[in-house]
């Protein structure tokens, strides 16, 4: 073989040895700097009648086993979205229905970066997840207005918001515990 040939497959080898654990350190270093404080709550608040973003609530919901994220729809909390400064993203707003909106620890999170903070709270291996985080924001968050701006045709729209029921609705911030009650104990 050729001596240059070797010395750049030597190169490669050395590489790949030092990226593979720097990597793997960076799947557990850089969801853990995106958790919020354990008492602080995640909400994540989605366009409701968009299939992937109703898809997005399901996965999060069925990887969130110690239930930290609460999911609302952008179409039924305008003045909650107004009083944390995020109003601009509701239904009407002037970047309204683009990109779901994540509030934690009374910080705003959009797009890309709202996605990945959601992923940082939730169980492995979706958390190490997380880690596309150290991808530029420019080059994140075009990817994801690329799928934001075509998610309809792709994936499809439902007429109405989703209605969850049993356990996942006490997830959403708009759950009232009275509903569950039976009538004569409201």
């Amino acid at each position: 073989q050729h001596p240059i040939l070797e010395r750049q497959q030597i190169g490669a080898m050395r590489a790949l040895k030092l990226t593979v654990p720097l990597f793997a350190i960076a799947t557990v270093y850089v969801p853990k700097q995106l958790q919020p404080s354990a008492e602080a709550d995640t909400w994540l608040f989605f366009d409701g009648v968009c299939n992937l973003c109703d898809g997005f609530v399901n996965f999060v919901y069925a990887g969130d086993s110690l239930g930290r994220v609460r999911f609302g729809a952008l179409q039924k909390h305008k003045e909650l979205l107004e009083r944390h400064g995020a109003g601009r993203y509701a239904e009407g707003g002037e970047e309204g229905m683009s990109t779901v909106v994540v509030i934690q620890d009374g910080q705003v999170y959009v797009r890309s970066s709202a996605a990945l903070r959601v992923l940082a709270v939730m169980d492995q291996p979706w958390r190490m997840l997380a880690v596309f985080y150290l991808v530029p924001l420019p080059l994140r968050d075009f990817v994801y207005r690329m799928v934001g701006a075509n998610r309809y045709a792709i994936f499809g729209r439902k007429e109405q918001c989703m209605t969850p029921s049993g356990d996942f609705k006490k997830r959403f911030l708009e759950y009232d515990p009275v509903e569950d009650l039976h009538p004569i104990l409201r």
